[in-house]
């Protein structure tokens, strides 16, 4: 029954999209764990490898706080990406940092403050969230972070504790952000302005309140999860991205493409009780 709607909605999606005039293609990509084993992990080394070697060919790679801009650029039609990693784990440094090193491109990654501050209570939270002995999830540290934004990576602020925003008062949301923010700003030595909702999913796990909260609390850009292309009317505090997990090269130039925009469509105009029916994960937090 589920994947019955799921099918009819989407195709239902790809039909709004057919006729639509061309822009240069803008999108997001966002990975966790880079890592060769771990049952979580967005992308083994290997794996992530030739996602960057296809990217560095293939499109223009850029900062979040850039992907508008590049959504009304008329002069290229070479697509844009960014390349982010939520949450803030030690194998983003060991794995991932060299082989963007090694080609040269650029990412963010958005730190959860409390993990890699050691909160206990935190660590708790991801063990649960992943479903591993605790001995898995490896915080990234603060030098490593800093070594990382010293070679020219961006840090950004994924709350402190990584709860599902849209559940909590406003008082809590503001609560969150900023002391993230504050945290951030101190170990890394560098204004903060960046951030990544948490889960991200807009309508289920943030919305327009979530957003402001987001404006007040000295954010200018912020990142969702939200399966399209940037379009140049979209929020700077609410910018779509693609899951990138497990993907092959092929399914990675499909959504870069546009072959998977539907799906946002979908996320986008789906009633709540319909989305709540055909992907339930996205309540549960």
């Amino acid at each position: 029954m589920r994947e019955s709607l799921k099918r009819a909605g989407a195709a239902s999606a790809h039909a709004l999209l057919k006729g639509r005039p061309g822009r240069r293609r803008v999108i997001g990509l966002c990975y966790h764990s880079i890592h060769p084993s771990l049952s979580f992990a967005s992308a083994s080394p290997e794996c992530f490898e030739r996602q960057l070697a296809w990217l560095a060919e293939t499109c223009d790679v850029i900062s979040p706080r850039a992907m508008l801009d590049a959504a009304t650029d008329r002069d290229s039609d070479r697509p844009a990406v960014a390349i982010t990693f939520d949450d803030g784990y030690a194998d983003n440094h060991e794995f991932a940092f060299p082989l963007l090193r090694k080609y040269g491109l650029p990412a963010t990654i958005f730190i959860t403050a409390g993990l890699s501050d050691g909160d206990p209570a935190v660590l708790e939270r991801f063990r649960k969230l992943r479903g591993v002995p605790a001995d898995e999830i490896r915080p990234l540290e603060w030098a490593q972070a800093r070594e990382m934004q010293a070679e020219g990576l961006e840090m950004g602020s994924h709350t402190y504790s990584h709860p599902n925003l849209i559940r909590l008062s406003p008082d809590k949301v503001a609560a969150e952000l900023r002391v993230s923010k504050e945290i951030l700003e101190d170990r890394l030595g560098a204004p903060v302005d960046l951030l990544a909702y948490p889960f991200g999913k807009p309508r289920r796990q943030l919305d327009e309140a979530t957003v402001a909260v987001a404006r007040e609390s000295g954010y200018t850009h912020a990142v969702a999860i939200l399966p399209r292309s940037v379009r140049p009317g979209d929020s700077p505090l609410a910018l779509p991205r693609f899951f990138a997990t497990g993907d092959s090269v092929e399914t990675l130039s499909a959504k870069v493409r546009g072959d998977w925009d539907y799906l946002g469509v979908w996320q986008e105009r789906a009633p709540r009780a319909l989305a709540r029916l055909v992907s339930p994960q996205d309540f549960r937090f």
